[in-house]
């Protein structure tokens, strides 16, 4: 009894190790082409700065997936500006990836 539990053990162990073989591979390749500067659509929105906001939080509220300070520099380059500093009232243009945007509007 004992040797067939074995077997059936080695067996699950050596199916796993093919599907591991299997996946990474696709895994490395996806995680390649992520970080590969490939063109992803978006949008640009404009925003209008209320009392209170800062660049961080209209990076983390509009842009949630991201990393903030990436959205922030982005921000920057697209509204040239030389500071972090923004003032109620300004129209800010923030890029809005459209994969982000649509599944927003499906909720």
């Amino acid at each position: 009894m004992r040797g067939k539990i074995s077997g059936v053990m080695t067996s699950i162990s050596a199916v796993g190790l093919l599907v591991l073989l299997a996946v990474a591979p696709l895994v490395i390749i996806a995680e390649l082409k992520a970080d590969s500067g490939a063109v992803v659509p978006s949008e640009i929105l404009e925003i209008t700065v209320q009392p209170g906001d800062t660049l961080w939080s209209i990076a983390k509220a509009n842009v949630p997936k991201k990393d903030p300070r990436d959205v922030i520099a982005a921000v920057r380059v697209l509204n040239q500006l030389n500071s972090a500093e923004i003032f109620p009232g300004q129209t800010l243009r923030i890029e809005i990836p459209k994969a982000i945007r649509l599944a927003e509007q499906a909720i």
